[in-house]
């Protein structure tokens, strides 16, 4: 934590601007309030929370780019954002890797706000248990996201569209585990190549 005033309330503003441009015909709305749930508990609770239990300006801002990057993952579902079409054309591959990015993400983005919050009520042994900690806790967390996707998926099986999309596979039928490993090394990641800045 640092002195510096918080640029919390000016990044909620711009990112609420943001939020409401695409939050203006999504390509499936269904999906897109199933998406946008999780977002919304996160979000109200920077707000409720932001007066006993403020992050640095740094973890502030890597909130805000990972929002960016799920704000526009429901608009357009993951499966389908422009942004990964463009790369799969460049790599000449197939699958829309946009899902991918936000898991890593998810995780490289996320850790350090995260680690500061378990700073004020937990003491390590030492770093190492402190990123072992860290990084069990984003897969658990990826984990229990695809179980929730699992659920949508068999409440909403007979709307298929609805549901294949929510999903996102796209046909892996290794993506849940891919999407669980992706986060574990995004926190891992950061943890890593940050270390002098998350070192207490």
């Amino acid at each position: 934590m640092n002195n510096n005033p918080s640029i919390a309330p000016k990044l909620l503003i711009v990112f609420t601007i943001f939020w409401l441009w695409l939050a203006i015909e999504p390509t499936y709305r269904d999906v897109w309030i199933a998406e946008n749930i999780i977002l919304i508990i996160g979000v109200s609770y920077l707000i409720f929370s932001y007066k006993d239990t403020p992050f640095s300006n740094h973890a502030y801002y890597l909130i805000f780019l990972f929002a960016v990057l799920q704000t526009v993952g429901s608009h357009y579902t993951y499966a389908e954002v422009p942004l990964g079409f463009w790369v799969a054309d460049w790599l000449n591959i197939e699958r829309n890797h946009y899902d991918r990015l936000v898991h890593f993400a998810f995780g490289f983005l996320l850790v350090l706000p995260f680690k500061e919050w378990i700073d004020g009520s937990i003491k390590f042994k030492n770093h190492q248990w402190e990123v072992f900690t860290l990084v069990m806790l984003f897969i658990g967390m990826s984990g229990f996201y695809e179980i929730l996707e699992w659920g949508y998926a068999v409440i909403f099986e007979q709307e298929t569209q609805s549901a294949d999309t929510f999903l996102g596979s796209q046909g892996d039928i290794w993506d849940a585990e891919k999407d669980v490993l992706l986060a574990g090394i995004g926190a891992w990641l950061y943890l890593l190549l940050f270390r002098k800045k998350t070192v207490k």
